[in-house]
């Protein structure tokens, strides 16, 4: 009979990957839309500046497109840029929760 080992070390983990934040995508006039939407997943996949809006994975969306807000959540521990029109025109991402896998 085959003997089973292990030399795996585990640790307590919230599930959520190394580091995930969710974010609050918000138009400033109007409605978003599906295109402006597009846009800013495609830079926060992509990246723009090293080190203000890394690359990032983006795990989930929340929310109806063209009403305020949709939520996104992100994977990676790379910079996310808050500042007003960093990803697309008039649209602004605000971090709301931050899940740090580090305990």
């Amino acid at each position: 009979m085959a003997s089973l080992t292990t030399t795996a070390n585990t640790k307590t983990s919230n599930g959520l990957g190394p580091k995930t934040r969710i974010y609050s995508l918000n138009k400033g006039t109007g409605s978003h839309t599906q295109a402006e939407l597009n846009t800013v997943i495609q830079k926060l996949t992509n990246g723009i500046t090293k080190g203000t809006s890394d690359a990032v994975t983006v795990a989930g969306i929340a929310g109806t497109v063209g009403t305020d807000p949709l939520y996104i959540a992100v994977q990676g521990t790379g910079a996310v840029d808050t500042a007003g029109d960093a990803y697309e025109s008039d649209i602004t991402l605000a971090l709301v929760a931050s899940f740090d896998n580090s305990f």
